[in-house]
């Protein structure tokens, strides 16, 4: 299947200097860029070793602090 793609001047360099980097051509890293999207799916999803890691064993959770930490003085986004 073809079909053309639009991108802006910056882009296109930054993927010329790639290909060349790789030595292969603009067509493979794009065809490589949306096999690994089609793979990963339309919604982000967090990797399995993040979704299994239970913490570091002695090291106490950062939520066991919260209770400790006030509310602030100001809020920083006003």
């Amino acid at each position: 299947m073809n079909f053309n793609v639009y991108i802006d001047k910056q882009t296109g360099e930054r993927l010329e200097r790639l290909a060349r980097t790789r030595r292969t051509s603009r067509n493979a890293l794009i065809r490589e860029a949306l096999v690994h999207l089609l793979e990963r799916g339309a919604k982000a999803k967090w990797p399995p070793e993040v979704l299994a890691f239970q913490g570091i064993p002695g090291v106490r959770p950062f939520e066991a602090a919260r209770r400790r930490l006030g509310a602030p003085r100001k809020d920083p986004l006003a």
